[in-house]
């Protein structure tokens, strides 16, 4: 028996009234993902500020990356810390027992495990993190460190060719080099009398042992066999003399 064209024609009209609900369901949900933004990604934090703080009787520098990690150096030991939950200001520690908790970049408290709790006065942004500098950055600015017992000092000079100068046992040795080689973390070289001497520097907080005064970093004398610590910094170095 053939269908009738009418009846075919009813059928086909109702499969396509049936069909067409789904397809616009499937368009809209398509066109609204094509018009949503992507869900926003996390910017890398690269703009990384650091503040001096002085907290008891030690020098401390914290270094913010964001909000939520920072780097806490006292006494040239570096502590990674995170952030933390705080009724007030911004609290960081490492789960071990240390935790350095500011209001604002003025003040705050170091707690370190076993210790007393350090009140800390703030000096202040010290700038966003830069390069370390190297010997050659040194160089330019001239570079001075200090040791105590015995009492030692190690000056380059300021400018383009470097000039080493070292004091040793409370001034009572002097050796100089006219033109020590630069390396990436130091100079070395020997002096007249054929010793060898070699002046290194890291670049971490460094707390004079006696005087409590903070430099900019840790600095390692070496002469002959016998090695020298102490603190240095980068620039102001005095222009160097020759010692009568």
């Amino acid at each position: 028996m053939r269908a009738s064209p009418w009846l075919i024609s009813l059928a086909i009209a109702t499969g396509l009234s049936a069909c067409q609900p789904a397809q616009r369901a499937e368009g809209n949900a398509s066109d609204a993902g094509a018009g949503e933004a992507p869900p926003p990604m996390a910017a890398a934090t690269s703009d990384e500020r650091s503040y001096a703080f002085q907290c008891g009787d030690v020098a401390v520098q914290a270094t913010y990356r964001g909000q939520d990690s920072a780097s806490v150096v006292v006494e040239g030991r570096t502590y990674p810390m995170a952030s933390e939950p705080a009724a007030s200001g911004a609290r960081y520690g490492d789960g071990q027992g240390n935790v350095f908790w500011t209001k604002g970049t003025t003040e705050g408290t170091l707690q370190l495990k076993g210790e007393p709790d350090r009140s800390c006065t703030g000096s202040g942004e010290q700038g966003a993190a830069a390069p370390l500098p190297t010997a050659q950055d040194a160089t330019a600015a001239g570079f001075r460190a200090t040791g105590n017992e015995p009492g030692w000092l190690a000056e380059v000079a300021a400018g383009a060719t470097p000039h080493l100068r070292v004091e040793t046992d409370y001034g009572q040795r002097t050796l100089e080099i006219a033109a020590p080689t630069q390396g990436k973390d130091g100079w070395s070289g020997t002096a007249a009398d054929g010793t060898p001497v070699k002046l290194t520097f890291q670049r971490t907080v460094c707390q004079d042992d006696m005087s409590g005064q903070a430099f900019g970093a840790t600095a390692m004398l070496t002469v002959g066999a016998r090695q020298y610590h102490g603190c240095g910094d980068f620039a102001g170095a005095p222009a160097l003399a020759a010692k009568p």
